[in-house]
């Protein structure tokens, strides 16, 4: 019987002479040969690697649920296994050309004259001790996230970018079946970062799958999130979603175009904004709302406008209205903060990066370059309508979200596989 076994194998399998390497086979069984053994270290790298990359998709926005501060505890840490695999990943190319790359590019000039000027800016603010206190933990999330940017692989696997959607899909339910049936087990602040936070991740997690025509799964992740901006009592969530909603429709036909009238309304809303201020005040005599918050700015702007060109300096806005050094009625905007901390001349460094980073998302992919426009959309109507854009949890949402479309843009790679049949076809 062993005999007519081997007899048979040997039928169907044709052996590899030593020193060949390749796959070869006719039957049900293959054999795959080779003069590289598999090596352990750069199999545990790419265990290490999914592991961080799990920890960023699925355990962060679980986390960022039920607990105020899982945002900036969960988010280094998977940021430092992604690194760590990286520096067991033999075939990882070096990061230092492509760092310099990044800073000597126009939005990273903007980026540095942002933070040399916000540096300055601390010799005249009365609070230097908090101010250089909130620059570093910017500065270092900014940091460890460009750094896991820049070590994510060239080509990453489609099954670890499916974590990305599973990650913000389970979450979404999670946090949708929270709000509407059982809001007590969580603090309602809580649950609006949260929802922000998988808002943001939605946007790459819904890319990859249009990427790979999962239309079924894109529509479920979006809706899900939807119904998480409906649920919540948050004035603002859902507002910016639509916001990004209509710039995607709009990229979708003309990304192009989209991103030139996205610069164009930005433009206008950041440097026209003390003016806009200014005009509203005098227009309008409300005492309350939108009118009554112009009508501080206003007042500030006239007391001393002077200011216009340096600010006030870094953590003004948040320590002047605690002390009531400047009316709580103050706006809480990312506009409104950048001029009266940093002025013009940060308002402008702003500005300018913003406007090449979006100009160089038009350069994208139509699929790609579309959501990356709507996410940004949706993440600059957050903070225009009063998100706290300083605090260190909205700072690593951004970061978490960067390294999220990174990694589905190395994924969006092409290439092409022999078929059974022996022709060629796209690999999934």
């Amino acid at each position: 019987m062993r005999y007519m076994m081997a007899g048979s194998l040997g039928h169907w399998v044709k052996a590899v002479r030593p020193g060949k390497t390749g796959t070869v086979g006719w039957g049900p069984m293959t054999i795959v040969s080779g003069q590289h053994p598999i090596d352990p270290a750069e199999q545990a790298a790419q265990l290490l690697f999914r592991i961080g990359f799990a920890i960023l998709c699925i355990a962060l926005p679980l986390a960022a649920i039920f607990s105020r501060r899982a945002m900036v505890v969960v988010a280094p840490i998977g940021i430092l296994v992604l690194l760590s695999a990286a520096l067991l990943m033999k075939e990882q190319s070096p990061a230092w050309p492509r760092i310099r790359q990044a800073l000597a590019s126009p939005i990273g000039y903007a980026a540095l004259f942002l933070v040399v000027w916000s540096a300055l800016s601390l010799a005249w603010t009365p609070y230097p001790g908090p101010g250089m206190e909130r620059l570093f933990r910017v500065v270092g999330s900014a940091g460890i996230a460009l750094a896991a940017i820049l070590v994510l692989p060239e080509r990453m696997r489609a099954s670890n970018l499916y974590l990305l959607s599973l990650g913000v899909g389970v979450s979404a339910l999670c946090a949708l079946g929270i709000a509407a049936l059982r809001p007590s087990l969580t603090d309602p602040v809580v649950l609006e970062r949260a929802a922000i936070l998988i808002a943001l991740m939605a946007w790459p997690a819904v890319t990859w799958l249009s990427i790979k025509q999962r239309s079924v799964a894109a529509m479920a992740v979006a809706g899900g999130v939807g119904g998480l901006a409906l649920v919540l009592q948050g004035p603002n969530v859902l507002p910016a979603l639509l916001v990004g909603a209509v710039l995607l429709g709009g990229a979708m036909n003309n990304l192009k175009g989209s991103a030139v009238a996205f610069v164009t309304a930005l433009t206008i809303l950041v440097m026209g904004a003390p003016v806009i201020a200014v005009i509203v005040s005098l227009l309008t005599q409300q005492q309350s709302g939108f009118g009554r918050t112009m009508q501080v700015w206003s007042d500030v702007i006239l007391a001393d406008p002077s200011r216009l060109l340096t600010g006030h300096g870094l953590e003004t806005a948040l320590r002047n209205r605690i002390s009531q050094a400047l009316d709580t009625s103050a706006p809480s905007s990312l506009l409104f903060e950048l001029w009266y901390e940093l002025g013009i001349l940060g308002a402008a460094a702003f500005t300018i990066g913003m406007a090449f980073a979006v100009l160089r998302i038009a350069r994208l992919g139509r699929v790609m370059g579309a959501f990356a426009l709507g996410c940004t959309g949706f993440a600059v109507a957050l903070a225009i309508m009063g998100l706290g854009t300083s605090q260190t949890w909205w700072v690593t949402a951004i970061a978490t979200t960067c390294i999220a479309f990174v990694a589905v843009a190395n994924g969006e790679y092409r290439t092409q596989r022999p078929s059974a049949r022996g022709g060629m076809r796209p690999s999934e």
